[in-house]
């Protein structure tokens, strides 16, 4: 290959203008010194539950992936989530496959622990306002103008998450894993731009029934997908649990081993900023729709997000 003098002059341009992205290592001293204080894997802001949270946190600059089958409650608990972190911060979701109102209507219960009244709602409502805003598009979205509206969100109304449910509606083809790869890159490269937590709900691919446990290998198209994010959860319904609880109801004989176990498993399968990996168990209280770290949790009905 022949280097001519305008290929020289391209490369001395280019390297101009990146040279303004080098930084000395003494730049850094801020940051290396809360690293130094506080540590790598604590640092970041509280799931809703405590067991959860001595091992996960979610910190700004990050991608996280949800995953879980059809069904399984990944957006309903990511839900808890985002209204458990707007006490003192601000959020977006893009609620692609679900009516606006019926997100709202399930975060509305899980903050008063029951079915609403529609004052008490009305009340909550206003509350969220400068908090919470819904992405009101349930069609197919292009991955540019959901781009857009993340660095809309960030930058014009200050939000610290943004939730994408899901990448199925992303404009991409089921097959086009380079696509895929390349938008879950700039979602990344956003998160880590704009200081803000993006998550990102992904569908699994189906195994030989609902019982099996999905892995990180069972996300839904490209595998730079897992590769790329931050964080990965993936939800899982206790399917086993309800089978035997249905037969109990039906005073048949079940097993009691399994009647106990928690209603849902969250699996941490990738934390790559804080190195643990731990799946937890939590029990689904109907009424409210909240996730709790116990059968028995004195919290159930309490509001978790205090405005």
């Amino acid at each position: 290959m022949v280097i001519t003098d305008n290929d020289v002059d391209f490369l001395s341009f280019i390297g101009e203008q990146e040279s303004q992205e080098v930084r000395s290592p003494a730049e850094y001293k801020t940051d290396i010194s809360s690293l130094i204080t506080k540590g790598d894997v604590q640092s970041g802001e509280s799931l809703p539950w405590r067991k959860v949270d001595e091992i996960q946190k979610l910190r700004s600059g990050e991608l996280s992936i949800w995953g879980g089958v059809n069904g399984h409650g990944k957006s309903l608990l990511l839900g808890q989530v985002i209204l458990n972190r707007l006490s003192n911060q601000r959020a977006i979701i893009a609620s692609l496959e679900m009516k606006p109102s019926q997100t709202l209507y399930r975060m509305l219960c899980q903050y008063a622990g029951c079915r609403p009244s529609e004052h008490f709602a009305n009340q909550i409502l206003d509350k969220m306002e400068n908090r919470l805003w819904i992405y009101d598009q349930l069609d197919s979205v292009a991955t540019d103008r959901i781009l857009g509206m993340v660095h809309w969100a960030a930058h014009v109304k200050g939000v610290h998450h943004v939730v994408i449910d899901s990448l199925i509606k992303c404009g991409l083809g089921r097959e086009d894993y380079t696509a895929q790869a390349k938008f879950v890159d700039r979602l990344q490269w956003a998160a880590k731009s704009f200081g803000i937590h993006i998550h990102l709900v992904c569908h699994m691919r189906k195994k030989e029934n609902e019982q099996q446990r999905a892995g990180k290998f069972d996300i839904r198209g490209a595998s730079e997908i897992v590769d790329l994010a931050d964080n990965l959860f993936i939800v899982h319904r206790n399917k086993m649990k309800e089978k035997e609880k249905a037969k109990k109801e039906k005073n048949l004989t079940y097993d009691v081993e399994i009647i106990t176990q928690p209603d849902v498993y969250l699996a941490i399968e990738k934390n790559r900023h804080g190195g643990k990996e731990h799946v937890f168990g939590l029990w689904f209280h109907e009424d409210s729709m909240q996730y709790l770290p116990s059968e028995f949790d004195p919290h159930r009905g309490v509001l978790p997000a205090p405005f």
